[in-house]
């Protein structure tokens, strides 16, 4: 029902923005480049990427109210813009290119900026109305990260991650083979051109497009989750096409425009792109692609097949960032021991907690209960650490509880800490675990690092139990696991 909502919102305010500048079956035409040649089909058909309809409506939302507002300033275009722009700020720091297009729209020049200021002035409750709504997304984002955690209205990933200055990512974001944007959605390439047209024809809103898009793929490719392969086509990019394909609907205007060759040479490069878009969509959906896996050399040898062999897919990386599976073929790794600690003596700052009457190896092991909730820390910094990829690491130890584990919870947790944040967090909870209460258990966690990350960036790993009865661990260690 979400889904169907969000995509009629679309829809309605797609239409409405495009016929400001379009022929009608420019319009129509422009809309089924979006439907087909972009990773939307695929998540509105398949995926149920709520979270995704929902941030395209949003983003349509604020264009539509946007040029509402400066055709004709009201109440309800602001309440609207500027809801919708705190929901996209609240859900994802490149929700912040949101209030750009806003500022930006309708001036180019002197002039232009000089009747702008004078709208703001006759309309300044209104432009405050917005500012505020627009900044209590940013507020509320950055004081209570934890909202509405676990739901649709949440980020793909914890709020709590960090974002870099630069733009590291940027390169892979568009030209990834593994889930490269101008690789798997092709038609955006025609955004170039169509900016160039917006740019000679439609000067009022060039800008504020122009630099709403550049500053939404650069602040998606400023933080590290971006470099993670787990939404195909960049499925993270959809909101940005709101406002793509006004540019993309000035190139299809020039298009019609033209004679019969410039029409059927451009028509049928389109309908190739949406094509290949749509195959290789279907290629993902019968795990021929799979962007965890894919290479350069398995991208050329699979490219417009239908069906793969053994020795193809040999071709494939194994880069899963999450496979425990991978780090279990221990064979194949060199691994050494980073750090081990069998709690032999109590150093006096845990109060007692270190005791010699249940342990599991040697004199001592750790007591857990309301009092002390954390293993001590195991950090390890990342440019210390060989530069090899795949790298992995294992976090173990013994455990014992007298009661049940269903009963008496603790995780173990590895995470990625950059600059006070944390990332990239993983954790395994023991009460899912088949272990035996009254008895020593040996538990792991295993976790390969990113192969793009801040050298100055720790690992940090703990055990962190949450039950009500004491719980006992020893022999707290951490392996490095290296391909030979």
């Amino acid at each position: 029902m979400i889904v169907a909502i969000s995509s009629l919102i679309t829809l309605i305010g797609l239409w409405c923005v495009l016929r400001k500048y379009f022929t009608a079956g420019t319009t129509i035409a422009t809309l089924l480049l979006m439907a087909l040649g972009t990773n939307l089909f695929l998540m509105s058909v398949y995926s149920g990427a709520i979270q995704a309809s929902i941030l395209l409506a949003l983003m349509v939302l604020v264009v539509w109210m946007t040029q509402r507002w400066y055709e004709k300033p009201g109440w309800i275009e602001t309440i609207v813009a500027g809801l919708a722009m705190g929901s996209l700020i609240f859900i994802k720091p490149a929700g912040f290119s949101s209030i750009l297009l806003f500022i930006f729209w309708g001036a180019y020049n002197k002039e232009t900026f000089n009747q702008k200021w004078k709208i703001f002035k006759d309309q300044l409750w209104q432009l405050i109305l917005i500012i505020v709504l627009f900044g209590a997304g940013l507020v509320i984002r950055l004081i209570s990260p934890q909202a509405f955690e676990g739901s649709w209205f949440c980020d793909y990933v914890q709020h709590k991650r960090a974002v870099y200055l630069v733009a590291p990512w940027l390169w892979m974001v568009l030209f990834s083979i593994k889930n490269g944007w101008l690789i798997y959605t092709p038609l955006i390439l025609f955004a170039i051109p169509g900016f160039y047209i917006l740019a000679e024809r439609n000067k009022k809103i060039f800008y504020s497009t122009f630099l709403f898009s550049l500053g939404f793929i650069l602040l998606l490719a400023s933080t590290p989750d971006m470099t993670a392969p787990d939404n195909f086509s960049q499925a993270r990019m959809t909101e940005i096409f709101a406002v793509l394909f006004i540019p993309i609907g000035y190139f299809v205007s020039w298009v019609f425009e033209g004679r019969w060759l410039r029409k059927t040479t451009f028509c049928l490069i389109l309908a190739a792109f949406a094509g290949l878009n749509l195959f290789q969509t279907w290629q993902y959906r019968n795990k021929i692609l799979n962007p965890w896996f894919t290479t350069p050399e398995y991208y050329k040898a699979v490219f417009l097949k239908t069906h793969v062999n053994e020795k193809t897919r040999i071709l494939q990386e194994f880069y899963n960032l999450d496979m425990s599976s991978y780090l279990a073929n221990e064979s194949e790794f060199n691994i050494s021991t980073l750090v081990f600690i069998g709690f032999e003596d109590d150093p006096g700052s845990y109060g007692g907690h270190i005791q010699g009457k249940i342990v599991a190896i040697g004199r001592g092991a750790m007591k857990l209960d309301s009092n002390l909730r954390f293993t001590p820390d195991l950090n390890l910094q990342i440019s210390k650490l060989p530069a090899d990829y795949p790298l992995g690491i294992r976090l173990s130890a013994s455990v014992y509880s007298e009661t049940g584990f269903r009963d008496n919870p603790a995780n173990l947790i590895i995470t990625l800490l950059h600059k006070g944040q944390f990332y990239r967090y993983k954790t395994i909870s023991l009460q899912e675990l088949n272990l035996d209460k009254g008895k020593w258990n040996s538990v792991k966690l295993d976790y390969v690092i990113p192969r793009l990350y801040d050298p100055a960036d720790l690992i940090i790993c703990n055990l962190w139990y949450t039950g009500n009865s004491a719980m006992y661990v020893d022999n707290l260690k951490i392996e490095l696991f290296e391909q030979k």
